[in-house]
């Protein structure tokens, strides 16, 4: 994947190949990527030589680095930046996140935690160093002769690649999307077929049936038609409202301010009703009562732990953790993401995708298009801003790095606090008035 030779080339030149080669990587070309490793790595090899020491780390950050212009390639303007000079801020931003891991020991005691009571610690959030900016890279490149790349290096990109390439033969997981190779194993592919017809199934039926319905009822709401009575009492269609108005339905939140959570097992004990309440937009009752702390839950213990144990993943409680299941022969398997974790190396690939897309996170910012499903949050009797269950862990991600805020979209509001809003109106009127609310909910204080 990348070449052990190369010569010095003027600066237009080299943009010249590289933006070339990420043209074709916008393109899907594998080859594309293969080109960009052979002309950047080189350069980025030297540059690394001169903060790290350790050639595990420095093919950490190398390796990193052309990984996330891979899955990033769409946002490369040339408009804007310069081949080079995009490059470069992704490595400066991979480089600065190595310099700032902490050095740990392993963890060890995997029985010590008390998951929903012991909270977590949040880091300091990670601040670009100066000497790391795109510029400052961009004149060391030209400054600084080309490495020599190691064999480990020049194996590990190579297999890299080799495993992108393979990704085109993958099965699709129920929502679409190509198995991971690194973590998919045949014996799940049956189910994720038979998922996957059902989810396009219920799509289909979704399309014909179950949005124009809502899209019926939410007009004869609006428009106070007979009826509107008991389509409010049922709680208003969700998806269609979300549909009509899904901007002024967006709250911007300081992530580390968020900080409560709904606990679906506490608030809504009946199943059925569990299921039910995530089509509706009005929940009634006491379900904003018995909440958890978002620092307590095991999603954010696991975010905060492998991102602290960033530098060796193998170290981290969550490795040892799911080591130990797989030892005792129940390791962790889902159809539905297409991953087993049968093998050490799919552990520590599953930790290290999640650390990648926390570095995804640090150099391009949080972007809240990128998941299933946009983070979500209700609104309490009193006006204020509660967690639920989408996007558990992308906010965690966003409360350990410290991300200053994103946007959440409200899915769920109280329906006392509603007709407190609406005060009396109906239809279009009390809407109205309810979204114009929503900007000023804050999160519920700690």
């Amino acid at each position: 994947m990348a070449s052990n030779q190369a010569q010095p080339l003027s600066s237009a030149v080299v943009c010249s190949r590289l933006g070339d080669a990420l043209n074709a990587c916008a393109q899907g070309s594998t080859e594309g990527l293969e080109s960009l490793a052979r002309q950047s790595v080189p350069c980025l090899v030297a540059i690394a030589e001169q903060f790290l020491d350790h050639h595990d780390e420095i093919a950490d950050v190398v390796h990193d680095t052309l990984e996330l212009a891979w899955h990033n390639i769409w946002r490369f303007n040339a408009a804007k930046h310069g081949p080079q000079h995009w490059l470069m801020h992704i490595f400066g931003s991979r480089l600065n996140s190595q310099l700032k891991a902490p050095h740990t020991q392993p963890e060890d005691d995997t029985s010590a935690l008390r998951i929903d009571i012991d909270r977590v610690d949040l880091p300091p959030p990670v601040h670009m160093s100066e000497s790391l900016s795109a510029e400052r890279l961009c004149t060391m490149a030209e400054q600084l002769p080309p490495a020599t790349i190691s064999e480990h290096l020049r194996t590990r990109l190579t297999t890299a690649l080799e495993l992108l390439r393979s990704t085109r033969d993958m099965p699709l997981t129920p929502n679409g999307e190509p198995a991971d190779p690194r973590l998919f194993d045949p014996i799940l592919a049956p189910r994720m077929r038979l998922s996957r017809i059902a989810n396009r199934t219920m799509g289909v039926l979704d399309g014909y049936i179950g949005k124009p319905l809502e899209q019926g009822l939410l007009s004869l709401w609006l428009h106070q038609a007979p009826g509107n009575a008991w389509i409010e009492k049922r709680g208003l269609p969700r998806h269609a409202i979300e549909e009509r108005y899904s901007r002024q339905l967006d709250v911007k939140v300081a992530p580390r301010e968020l900080l409560r959570q709904v606990n679906y097992p506490l608030s809504f004990p009946d199943r059925k009703v569990r299921h039910r309440i995530g089509s509706r937009l009005l929940w009634e009752g006491d379900w904003d009562v018995p909440l958890s702390h978002a620092l307590s839950s095991r999603r954010t213990h696991f975010i905060a732990d492998i991102w602290h144990h960033r530098r060796h993943p193998d170290r981290s409680r969550s490795y040892h953790y799911l080591a130990g299941r797989l030892a005792r022969g129940n390791p962790i398997a889902s159809h539905s993401d297409g991953i087993m974790l049968d093998r050490p190396e799919r552990i520590l690939a599953y930790l290290r995708r999640y650390l990648l897309y926390m570095e995804s996170i640090i150099c391009f910012g949080f972007d809240n298009t990128l998941g299933k499903d946009p983070l979500g949050v209700a609104v309490n009797r009193q006006g204020e801003l509660i967690k639920i269950n989408k996007g558990l862990h992308r906010l965690a991600m966003a409360q350990v790095l410290g991300i200053p805020n994103v946007t959440l979209k409200v899915r769920a509001i109280h329906r006392q606090w509603w007709q407190h809003i609406a005060d009396g109106t109906q239809g279009q009127e009390a809407l109205d008035r309810v979204l114009s609310a929503l900007p000023y909910c804050q999160p519920l204080r700690d």
